[in-house]
């Protein structure tokens, strides 16, 4: 799942990604994805706020799908526990 935002991936040459896995962990920093997310081809996945890594804007391959509204925000707010930025 790519963190970076959008208008500055051209100007960069790493991005900032968190890993997407097939496997629960505590909500408070694992964000569920249904199957509309189009990210694996599983029925659940989940993307791991602890597992966050910056990597060469090369290695991205091509879209594979897009977060809801309400995905953004829990992964925002997990984000934002884990790095200790404060929540809302």
């Amino acid at each position: 799942m790519v963190l970076t935002v959008n208008a500055l991936i051209p100007r960069l040459g790493a991005v900032t990604v968190a890993e997407v896995t097939g496997t629960a962990g505590p909500a408070s920093t694992h964000v569920e994805l249904g199957r509309d997310a189009g990210l694996t081809g599983r029925d659940r996945s989940f993307v791991n706020a602890t597992a966050v890594h910056t990597i060469p804007k090369g290695k991205l391959r091509k879209q594979r799908g897009r977060l809801a509204p309400a995905e953004l925000e829990h992964l925002s707010r997990a984000l934002r526990l884990y790095l200790d930025l404060g929540i809302d």
